[in-house]
């Protein structure tokens, strides 16, 4: 069982750690359609900003990801106690 956990929360990691690298990824997409500097803190991107949409389904997925896994189960799944 031990085995099965760790195998878990390493999917676990490795699917948060996936999303950050996309959400960064579509960040610096987004910003420079925009033409704005990747290292500003607050933006606004434009409505025609194909990127925007897809980089904030993203971050929903990362924020999601984090909380179930540090709610005790890993990506998809919850682990209930018994």
């Amino acid at each position: 069982m031990a085995k099965l956990q760790e195998r878990l929360n390493r999917q676990g990691q490795a699917y948060i750690s996936n999303l950050a690298a996309t959400a960064r990824q579509l960040w610096l997409k987004a910003c420079d359609f925009d033409a704005i500097p990747p290292t500003t803190s607050f933006v606004v991107f434009s409505d025609g900003n194909k990127f925007a949409q897809f980089y904030n389904t993203c971050m929903a997925r990362m924020f999601e990801a984090r909380q179930e896994y540090a709610a005790g189960g890993y990506v998809g799944l919850t682990i209930g106690k018994r």
